[in-house]
């Protein structure tokens, strides 16, 4: 059964409803607290996905472990160090693994929702960190 139609038929069961209550809250992670030292990797499912068009950044959610990160496309304009942004990362990375270009944060986003893909971030010592994505 493919990712829609579960969706379809979870809300079905439960009739399109369900107590905001019965929902923890979710952990938002800061892949560079997570991912310091060479070697070091952080992995998440991603089951969901929103893109925020103010703020030009993208939340991934891996429902499994009820954890969030949020990625941005643009560097603060008072960064510390001004490499490529974590969001172009993350997009760039999902578009190896579904083989196609997505323009847009929403088109990123529809793809996360369509397919099964897990996300990896390692340390590779003074490269900094890998972000790859199997789908």
């Amino acid at each position: 059964m493919d990712k829609k139609n579960q969706t379809e038929n979870q809300q079905t069961l439960f009739g399109g409803y369900v107590e905001e209550a019965e929902r923890p809250e979710l952990e938002f992670v800061k892949v560079y607290e997570e991912v310091v030292s060479d070697g070091d990797q952080y992995t998440m499912s991603l089951n969901s996905a929103v893109y925020n068009d103010e703020k030009n950044c993208l939340t991934v959610i891996d429902s499994d472990k009820n954890v969030a990160l949020t990625v941005y496309f643009e560097q603060h304009p008072n960064a510390k160090y001004q490499s490529t942004p974590e969001g172009v990362r993350l997009g760039r990375a999902i578009q190896r693994a579904i083989k196609m270009t997505c323009n847009d944060g929403d088109e990123l986003v529809r793809q996360i929702k369509e397919r099964d893909m897990v996300l990896t971030v390692t340390h590779t010592g003074s490269k900094g960190r890998l972000w790859t994505v199997t789908a």
